[in-house]
């Protein structure tokens, strides 16, 4: 058992997965907009075209809380003239602009197998991932000129049910910050490093799915993953 310590809250937990990143036999694409990458370092996501995101094949049901590091890498040159080309990104500064997300469940409603599902609802929703479609959570960390942000989306519906503004620090290049959720009793919540960013609960939780990665104009490397189950 272990003690994981929380400005807020501890919570004591055992192992469920360890994540090391050294290849992607625990993982599936769910298309074909961005690039991953693993390695000895992490898993570097990095954008091509929409929102590409990649799911742990092994779906999670119940409680768990979840670590995940985050580093932001500097682009390369042809990753420079997609951003440039984007109609996103015109006129805007690669460096200060980011959006990467974390699926917490995504499930098909109808019992579906959702990676059978899953290409048949692209292009659909607000991110082009059927995001209107699933059951649910994706929270999104953004920054660009238009203010700095966290959320947490529910679907199906897509709703916007917790918007944290301005907490979030604006994240630098090869600074690496560490993200936890925690998905206990009904309960969604999300921390920043050791500090409190949401507590939502939701009268109709989701109890199963596939939690997943996603990055939108950024380079990012995704690193010591570590999932729990809560011992009390």
């Amino acid at each position: 058992m272990e003690q994981i310590q929380f400005d807020d809250a501890a919570y004591s937990v055992r192992p469920l997965l360890i994540e090391d990143f050294a290849n992607l036999d625990r993982w599936q694409t769910a298309e074909h907009w961005g690039r991953w990458r693993p390695g000895q370092q992490g898993l570097v996501g990095e954008w091509l075209e929409v929102s590409p995101s990649i799911f742990l094949k092994e779906p999670i049901a119940g409680d768990y809380l979840w670590q995940i590091s985050v580093t932001r890498l500097p682009p390369i040159a042809d990753f420079l003239a997609r951003f440039g080309a984007s109609k996103h990104a015109v006129g805007r500064e690669a460096r200060t602009m980011y959006n990467f997300n974390f699926w917490l469940r995504a499930a098909d409603p109808t019992g579906e197998d959702f990676f059978a599902a899953y290409p048949k609802h692209l292009k659909t929703g607000w991110n082009g991932m059927g995001d209107d479609y699933w059951n649910s959570y994706f929270v999104t960390v953004v920054h660009n000129p238009d203010g700095n942000w966290m959320r947490l989306r529910r679907g199906p519906g897509y709703e916007k049910i917790e918007d944290v503004q301005n907490v979030v620090p604006f994240l630098d290049y090869h600074q690496p910050i560490r993200f936890t959720f925690a998905l206990r009793r009904g309960h969604i919540r999300a921390y920043f490093g050791s500090k409190p960013i949401f507590d939502h609960a939701d009268a109709n939780f989701h109890p199963a799915g596939h939690v997943g990665l996603c990055v939108w104009h950024d380079t990012v490397r995704f690193s010591e993953m570590r999932m729990y189950r809560f011992v009390d």
